[in-house]
């Protein structure tokens, strides 16, 4: 039980229980009550948020605290006997309710009617969660028993999307709305769907207010087309665009993620007012530029796939996620080509070598020519660019030392 409790309920050696009225009480039957009886229960201790009682069997009962509240007092004390009914039984304690014999409603026609029928109108008119228990399948739904009566719930409004395994319903307990209450409790029909629904917009909206960009997350792919995947955030979905599956060029997502799969992705782009949510596994892959300068060299040779095809060249894939253009002069071969696809085609596997590499710039030219006079040229211009940038370092460098020492006294 709560830890509040403690504090109003007496322990044994305070209240005096002898050992044998110990002993008789917690050899009490567990589940004496039903859900939908009316019975008497003595207040054993008042909480912040429950009062607790003793209903004659070793589970307690407890009922709202705020039934008993009048202009901000309570109206009742510890040792006082309420009649309740009991609407639940949940984690070993039967939850009450004083309402239906407090307020008195229903005028006439809740004279004849049963504590459990009237407490069930009052629940479809206030829209008030009731517990019931799926007891088996019917034609289109459930037999769902609610307070001891028999209620119905379409297969429709028994989860948040079409049940694919009714069975799998039968015997559980769940707690619904009373959606239609008629013919004075004979056709009585339930809804657990709209519950979940609500449960969901109330984890979206706490959700929202946690996200952050640049957040990284856990999320669970629901589903996957050709533009990219959305992700489950624990309630809320954003969308992992294809480009942002990985540095390496991908033309579907299908072709690297599946529904049910587990990542972990970082929020890019957060917008608020349109509900939408940008995601990207690309933002946590090491950037392959970056060491591309230490890995790759002019002159140096690699095979690559084709990966696109222009008018002007080929691009080429060398390394996952660097790609680099081999211009269609530099296709090789004595004759005039036009179009690199009379020579390539997306997918095949080539041999070139490197031409130029410039990691900053993120470009990467190839070549696939015979002659190798290309290359140290292109190497020539290399160094005397390294060479004429290190001059111009060291040349800032003794300026600056000569601003700092001043000019030499003779």
């Amino acid at each position: 039980m709560s830890d509040n409790r403690g504090e109003n309920r007496p322990t044994a050696p305070e209240s005096g229980e002898s050992f044998a009225e110990m002993l008789n009480a917690a050899q009490r039957p567990v589940t004496r009550l039903k859900v939908g009886e009316v019975t008497e229960g003595k207040i054993v201790a008042i909480g912040r948020d429950g009062i607790f009682l003793d209903l004659g069997t070793r589970a307690d009962g407890m009922i709202e605290r705020e039934e008993f509240l009048s202009q901000g007092e309570l109206t009742v004390q510890t040792g006082d006997t309420i009649q309740v009914l009991v609407t639940a039984f949940r984690d070993g304690v039967f939850h009450c309710t004083s309402r239906l014999r407090r307020n008195g409603r229903g005028g006439a026609s809740a004279a004849k009617d049963s504590p459990a029928l009237a407490m069930l109108r009052e629940a479809h008119a206030a829209a008030m969660p009731v517990e019931g228990k799926v007891q088996g399948l019917n034609k289109g739904g459930f037999d769902v028993q609610v307070m001891g009566q028999k209620a119905f719930c379409p297969i429709s409004q028994i989860d948040r999307k079409y049940c694919q395994e009714p069975e799998s319903h039968v015997g559980k307990t769940y707690s619904f709305l009373v959606s239609r209450y008629e013919e004075e409790g004979r056709n009585i029909v339930v809804s657990r769907r709209e519950l979940l629904q609500a449960e969901d917009r109330e984890a979206s909206r706490r959700l929202w207010r946690e996200l952050e960009e640049q957040q990284v997350r856990q999320g669970t792919v629901t589903s996957v087309h050709d533009y990219g995947a959305f992700v489950d955030l624990g309630g809320v979905e954003g969308l992992l665009h294809v480009s942002e599956i990985s540095y390496q060029k991908i033309q579907s997502a299908k072709e690297a993620l599946q529904p049910g799969q587990e990542l972990r992705v970082a929020i890019v782009k957060l917008d608020h007012e349109a509900g939408r949510i940008s995601l990207s596994l690309k933002a946590l892959l090491a950037d392959p530029w970056v060491t591309a300068g230490e890995n790759l060299a002019i002159g140096q040779e690699v095979t690559g796939r084709v990966t696109g095809l222009k008018p002007f060249g080929a691009f080429v894939e060398v390394q996952p996620g660097l790609t680099g253009l081999l211009h269609v002069s530099r296709l090789g071969g004595e004759r005039r080509v036009s179009h690199p696809r009379e020579i390539l085609h997306i997918g095949d596997e080539i041999h070139a070598r490197i031409l130029a590499i410039d990691p900053p710039r993120r470009t990467l030219s190839l070549t696939m020519e015979e002659s190798e006079e290309d290359v140290r040229d292109e190497l020539a211009r290399w160094n005397e660019k390294q060479e004429r940038e290190s001059r111009q370092d060291s040349g800032a460098m003794a300026g600056l030392l000569d601003s700092l020492v001043g000019p030499q006294k003779e």
